[in-house]
């Protein structure tokens, strides 16, 4: 008997928490699947699952084999796509997210020309704001913006982003421009998400507390808040470069802007990239620039 006959069904059953989803992913009955993990369980001498009318819960021991059968199933994958490496043509479905704004207005359009380019690619994307964990959502693919904090994935640096402070020449010549930090205490600040921007002081990079009597959580809306003379913005330049040609906004503190980020194609850290996760990398890195 196979060592490998039930770990497919058990890893289904095991990420989808039923019987019935796990069949309709892998195409099989639920009997199939049942038979074949309850095998798997007598031949391990382990129960992995506790089986109720409403649900199906993982044991401890259950967690532990999850947890390893997956990375056995991913070096299978790994395996499989070494064989299909030489393809000249990017095929397959790939599941990526992004952040909402920069997905929505960035990458979907790139995406979708890369779409056009290869007609037996298949996409799927997750827009949230939300860090989503690649390996348990099963992602190929993640766009971050800004500093990376999980070291154990692996990353393409795709872009940058640079954060421009600005404002409208009507709040300047009501207000009058500030010409250091400290003098932004005296103005009306547009908060987004965060009470802090992040600025440049003498070559290195820091955080000022800022203030004012708009906050809101939308670059797009504080950026009309700011054409329409209400404060100071500080956001990411692809939010205001139409703005910043046309003049309706105008950069100030230009010496205090803090360095470029980085906008990252992160991956999970698997030996082999697939052939379309790396064309769309390529792809992204020649329509983001």
């Amino acid at each position: 008997m196979s060592r490998w006959l039930g770990i497919d069904e058990f890893i289904a059953v095991g990420e989808e928490g039923s019987f019935t989803r796990a069949a309709s992913i892998l195409e099989v009955s639920v009997a199939h699947i049942s038979r074949h993990v309850t095998q798997l369980e007598q031949r391990l001498n382990t129960q992995l699952l506790t089986r109720t009318t409403r649900k199906v819960v993982l044991t401890k021991e259950g967690e532990v084999f999850l947890h390893q059968t997956k990375q056995l199933q991913h070096a299978l994958d790994d395996a499989t796509g070494l064989l299909a490496q030489q393809q000249s043509t990017p095929k397959g479905k790939i599941k990526l997210t992004a952040p909402v704004m920069y997905g929505e207005s960035f990458v979907m359009p790139a995406v979708h020309t890369f779409m056009q380019q290869h007609s037996d690619v298949e996409v799927e994307m997750a827009l949230s704001n939300e860090q989503e964990n690649l390996l348990e959502g099963g992602f190929d693919l993640a766009i971050r913006l800004g500093h990376l904090k999980d070291s154990s994935l692996k990353a393409r640096r795709l872009s940058e982003r640079h954060f421009v402070i600005c404002c409208s020449t009507a709040y300047l010549a009501r207000y009058g421009e500030p010409h250091t930090l400290a003098e932004l205490q005296y103005h009306q600040c547009l908060v987004g998400n965060s009470s802090y921007w992040r600025v440049c002081e003498q070559g290195r990079d820091k955080h000022i507390k800022i203030a004012g009597r708009l906050r809101c959580n939308s670059g797009w809306a504080l950026a009309d808040a700011a054409k329409k003379g209400l404060g100071i913005i500080q956001l990411p330049n692809y939010y205001i470069e139409r703005d910043l040609a046309a003049g309706d906004l105008v950069p100030i503190l230009t010496n205090n802007q803090p360095k470029p980020e980085g906008v990252w194609g992160v991956y999970p850290p698997r030996q082999f990239v697939a052939t379309n996760v790396r064309a769309l990398l390529d792809h992204l890195i020649k329509s983001l620039n």
